[in-house]
């Protein structure tokens, strides 16, 4: 989210902190209140990541590598 952040002309120094401010508030609900974890849809909500499309950046398939197909490979084998 940062880096794409930064292609998009933002500053990476602000950027890094808005999302260390949003983790920590996200954190603090979780263990404090035993809600959900929203961290997401603060940075989606901050003004500070506008134009980015956080739900396309944070697709699960994009940070699994090879795994399912090593699975396959595996199972075939």
């Amino acid at each position: 989210i940062m880096m794409e952040g930064v292609r998009k002309g933002g500053d990476r120094q602000e950027l890094h902190e808005a999302i260390r401010v949003h983790s920590h508030a996200a954190a603090a609900v979780v263990k404090q209140e035993g809600k959900p974890n929203d961290l997401l849809e603060r940075i989606k909500a901050d003004s500070t990541f506008a134009g980015l499309d956080v739900d396309a950046l944070t697709k699960p398939e994009l940070f699994i590598g090879r795994a399912a197909q090593q699975v396959v490979e595996f199972v075939e084998n």
